[in-house]
């Protein structure tokens, strides 16, 4: 069981690695002092927090928030850089240059996400491209497909109102229209009237009339 004090800094470190992006584990062990102080002024003009911690304590803030694969790293000195921001290159980009002019200066591991991450990860992030243009792809890619979408969707109703459109142009001008546009607008039969019915009976009765008279006088 921690002591009060060493819980206080357990509780630390779960409160930083819960309220940032990314946690990185660097090797420090032959930096001299000036050679800290430089980069904790470049950590800090990154927004990031940069603080040495005892291996077990770090160990069992990870073991409480659920992070594994972490005690494979926690060898030698440890201290942790804070990315305050979402920006994940700058972090890595920081300590990757100085790493360069100081060798003494490694990176072990990183936290990314309450997840770990091996050292190899954490340079990648470098190549990583900046957040707004991965923004700008993902939002690219998804509006051509839903234009494409809603143009499907507009392309029968479009297409309907245009049959209809040209129908009553027709009929405006006195034009003939063809059977198939009539029936692919409107399948519906048009119902007899009253006085149609009874004047096609009377045209059928004179025409019977007609056709018995001509008979008696040819006979």
């Amino acid at each position: 069981m921690p002591t009060p004090e060493k819980q206080a800094t357990i509780d630390e470190i779960k409160d930083k690695i819960s309220s940032t992006q990314i946690a990185i584990l660097t090797e420090f062990q032959g930096l001299k002092v000036a050679e800290v102080t430089e980069l904790r002024k470049l950590l800090h003009k990154a927004e990031m927090d940069y603080k040495v911690y005892k291996n077990t304590l770090i160990g069992l803030a990870a073991e409480q928030l659920g992070i594994t694969g972490l005690d494979k790293y926690l060898v030698g000195t440890t201290a942790l850089a804070f990315s305050k921001k979402d920006d994940l290159v700058a972090p890595s980009k920081v300590l990757k240059d100085f790493s360069v002019k100081h060798q003494n200066l490694k990176v072990k591991a990183g936290i990314l996400s309450k997840k770990a991450i091996s050292a190899a990860d954490v340079n990648s992030l470098i190549n990583l491209p900046p957040k707004e243009y991965i923004i700008s792809m993902v939002l690219g890619g998804m509006q051509a497909p839903l234009m494409k979408f809603i143009g499907v969707l507009q392309a029968p109703l479009r297409d309907f109102v245009s049959v209809l459109k040209n129908l009553a142009d027709k009929r405006g001008a006195g034009e003939s229209i063809p059977e198939s546009s009539v029936e692919s607008t409107d399948n519906a039969s048009t119902p007899e009237t009253p006085d149609q019915s009874e004047s096609q009976e009377s045209q059928s009765t004179a025409e019977e009339k007609s056709s018995d008279q001509q008979t008696s006088e040819n006979q």
